[in-house]
C-alpha cells in the first residue's frame, strides 16, 4: 500500500508538533535540570525531550513510516530530536518543500548509544571481554571463606559482584570484598563491588513456634519454622513481636483461633485498608485485609497452592494497591553506608519511590564524605517508583555514576503481572533517553543457579536481557555454571541483538 500526499501531510504535522512542543517544554525544563551534574546535561535534555514524544500517539504515523521505509522511532531513544528533525527534512522534501532547522539543537543520530556507552564504562569499569552486556552475581555467604569459589566466578566472567546488606555483617563483606578484589588482581581483569542496603521492605517477622524437632535414624533435626496457609483461610498480622503462632481449631474441626504472624515494621498495620489486596513471599500466596484494627489486620487466604503454603519468617510483603508511606533510608541503611562508602564501588539504593528518598541518599552520602565516582544503583521495584521514573532519574543525575537495575520480583508484584512486560519496556526506554545503564535482575537463570539445570523460558529471558546493559544472577550451588553459559549466550546474542534492535547475521543452514 502507497502512502498518499494527503497522508504524508498529516504525518508532517504531527512531526511538527512534536518538534515545536519540545522546543516549548526545553524552556520549561531548563529548571527542572539545573542541578544534574554536567556530564548528563544532554542526557537530562534527551530525557525530557523522549518523555515529551511519549505523551503523544505516534502508533499511525509509524505504520505510515513503515510503509516509506523509514525509521519508526522504535529505538531512537538515545537521540529523539535528532531522529524526529531527520524525518521532518525527508517527510518535507517528498512534499516538495525545505524545514525551518535554525533553532534546533540535538543529538545527531548514533550519538546517544556512544553516550550510553561511556556511562556504563564509568559506572562498572572498561570491559576486556567481547560482549557488551555485564555481568553482575550475588556473592554467598560462602564467598567469605571459598576463595576458589570468588576465582572462578571471575574466570567465568563475572564483571560485578553484589553484596546484599541484608545478611551476613561488616566481618563477611569485608572477607568476600577482599577475595573479590585478590581474584581479579590474579585474573588480571575489573570487577566492581555493589552493595545492596536492605532498604524498607515490609516483611514477616521472625516464627518461633517453640521446639519441633523432627526425628531421624542417626540425629535430631531442628525444623524450619513456618505456617500452612490454604485459600479461604484466615490469617492475623500484628505489629507485636513474636506473635507467631498456628491456627486453634475444636474438637469438631472448626476454627476458633487463626494463625498469627507479625510484621516488620510493625508500624504499618495503621497503614492498611480493609479491601484492599496483599502479597506473601513474591505472590506465592495471595489475600485480602478484611478487617483492620489498631494492632493488627485480618487477612483471608484467597490463593495458595493445593495441600497448603509454606509462609516462613522473614518473606516479603506487598501491598500492591497501598502507599504504606515508608521509603527512603532506614537507619539500618544509614549504619551500613558507613561501611558501604569506605569498601565499595557502587552502592544499590532498594526501595526508591521518589525525589525525595534519591535526596536522602544523595544528602547522606555528601554527610558521609563519599568519592564522587562512587556509583549509585536505584533499584526500581515499586509501582509508585516506576510512576515517579522520570522525576527519580532526573534528580539522581547529581552523581557522575549512576544505573538503574529493574528489579523484577517485587516489582511485577506491584504492577501486576499482565502489565510486567509493559512497565519493564517502559524503564529500559526511559533509562535508554537518559543514557543511563540498566541491570536486568531477579531469576535470571534461577533454575541453573539452583538445580544445574535451567529452563527452556530461562533461555528466552536471557536472550532478551540483551536490551539492557547488564544482567544479575543471584546465589546458587551451581552458580558458576549459571555464569559460563550466561556468559556464552549473550556472546552469541549480541551477533543478532543490539539493545533492541535486532541484526540479521548471514543464516547457514546445517
Amino acid at each position: 500500500m502507497s502512502v498518499t500526499r494527503n497522508q504524508l501531510q498529516k504525518m508532517a504535522v504531527q512531526i511538527d508538533q512534536v518538534v515545536d512542543l519540545i522546543r516549548q517544554q526545553d524552556f520549561a525544563d531548563d529548571v527542572l535540570t539545573q542541578s544534574v551534574c554536567p556530564i548528563y546535561k544532554e542526557s537530562a535534555k534527551n530525557l525530557m525531550h523522549y518523555a515529551t514524544f511519549r505523551s503523544f500517539d505516534a502508533r499511525k504515523m509509524q505504520k505510515g513510516l513503515k510503509e516509506l521505509g523509514l525509521t519508526r522511532l522504535a529505538n531512537a531513544e538515545g537521540n529523539i530530536l535528532g531522529s524526529l528533525i531527520n524525518l521532518k527534512i525527508i517527510v518535507h522534501s517528498l512534499l516538495g518543500g525545505a524545514p525551518d532547522l535554525t533553532k534546533n539543537e540535538f543529538l545527531s543520530i548514533g550519538e546517544g548509544t556512544q553516550i550510553l556507552k561511556r556511562h556504563t564504562n564509568e559506572l562498572f569499569g572498561e570491559s576486556d571481554k567481547l560482549r557488551r552486556v555485564r555481568v553482575m552475581v550475588t556473592q554467598p555467604t560462602e564467598a567469605a571463606t571459598n576463595y576458589n569459589l570468588v576465582l572462578n566466578m571471575v574466570r567465568n566472567g563475572m564483571d560485578c559482584a553484589r553484596v546484599n546488606c541484608a545478611h551476613d555483617g561488616p566481618e563477611v563483606w569485608q572477607a568476600i570484598i577482599n577475595n573479590v578484589r585478590k581474584a581479579a588482581e590474579e585474573c588480571s581483569t575489573t570487577v566492581k563491588v555493589a552493595m545492596d542496603l536492605a532498604g524498607a521492605k515490609v516483611r514477616t517477622g521472625k516464627i518461633d513456634l517453640g521446639a519441633r524437632i523432627k526425628e531421624k535414624k542417626t540425629s535430631r533435626k531442628r525444623m524450619n519454622q513456618f505456617i500452612r496457609l490454604n485459600k479461604g483461610d484466615l490469617l492475623i498480622v500484628t505489629g507485636k513481636d513474636n506473635g507467631a503462632s498456628l491456627s486453634e481449631f475444636n474438637n469438631k474441626g472448626e476454627l476458633v483461633k487463626p494463625a498469627r504472624i507479625c510484621c516488620v515494621p510493625p508500624h504499618i498495620v495503621n497503614r492498611v485498608e480493609k479491601g484492599a489486596p496483599i502479597l506473601f513471599d513474591d505472590g506465592k500466596i495471595e489475600g485480602e485485609i478484611m478487617e483492620t484494627g489498631p494492632e493488627s489486620f485480618q487477612v483471608k487466604i484467597t490463593r495458595a497452592k493445593e495441600g497448603g503454603t509454606k509462609l516462613k519468617g522473614e518473606k516479603g510483603i506487598n501491598f500492591p494497591t497501598l502507599d504504606l508511606g515508608i521509603s527512603g533510608l532506614t537507619d539500618k541503611d544509614r549504619e551500613d553506608l558507613k561501611f558501604v562508602v569506605n569498601h565499595a564501588d557502587i552502592v544499590n539504593y532498594s526501595y526508591v519511590n521518589d525525589a525525595e528518598d534519591v535526596n536522602d541518599l544523595l544528602l547522606e552520602l555528601k554527610n558521609l564524605g563519599a568519592d564522587e565516582d562512587l556509583g549509585v544503583i536505584l533499584k526500581i521495584e515499586t509501582n509508585l517508583a516506576y510512576k515517579n521514573l522520570i522525576n527519580i532519574l532526573i534528580t539522581s543525575m547529581q552523581r557522575k555514576h549512576l544505573g538503574v537495575m529493574i528489579a523484577r520480583g517485587d516489582l511485577a508484584l506491584e504492577v501486576g503481572w499482565k502489565n510486567m512486560g509493559m512497565v519493564q519496556e517502559g524503564i529500559l526506554s526511559f533509562c535508554s533517553a537518559a543514557h543511563i545503564p540498566v541491570v536486568w535482575a531477579t531469576q535470571v537463570l534461577e533454575g541453573l543457579a539452583k538445580t544445574g539445570i535451567p529452563s527452556r523460558s530461562e533461555i528466552t529471558d536471557i536472550t532478551s536481557s540483551v536490551q539492557a546493559e547488564c544482567v544479575m544472577l543471584n546465589k546458587g550451588p551451581h552458580i558458576n555454571e549459571a555464569i559460563s553459559f550466561l556468559d556464552e549466550v549473550l556472546l552469541n546474542v549480541e551477533s543478532s541483538h543490539n539493545k533492541k534492535e535486532v541484526l540479521l547475521p548471514k543464516m547457514e543452514w546445517k
